[in-house]
């Protein structure tokens, strides 16, 4: 998956920001720059992802979408969750 995306000036671990000028859905675009940072070894297997606050604050996008997109990437196995404890990078294979 490709999504459009526009690039910050680096601040954070993470270095890409939602599109909101592309008719694609932010969780959809927030979905595609969590799993390249998986992908992409930004994020370690049974590494802890930042909370759904922090999460919400960096794209400055709502815990929805947040919850949505990280919801998706659980369903496809990259991530789980541990109640009380947060989300985590799933090993793989």
């Amino acid at each position: 998956m490709s999504v459009d995306v526009v690039t910050r000036n680096g601040t954070g671990p993470n270095a890409a920001a939602i599109n909101r000028e592309v008719p694609i859905p932010y969780y959809y675009q927030l979905e595609g720059l969590l799993r390249q940072q998986i992908l992409g070894g930004v994020w370690q297997p049974g590494q802890r992802v930042p909370s759904e606050k922090e999460l919400c604050q960096f794209y400055a996008v709502s815990r929805t979408t947040v919850r949505q997109a990280v919801s998706h990437l659980v369903g496809e196995g990259l991530l789980y969750h541990v109640k009380g404890k947060g989300t985590f990078v799933r090993k793989r294979g």
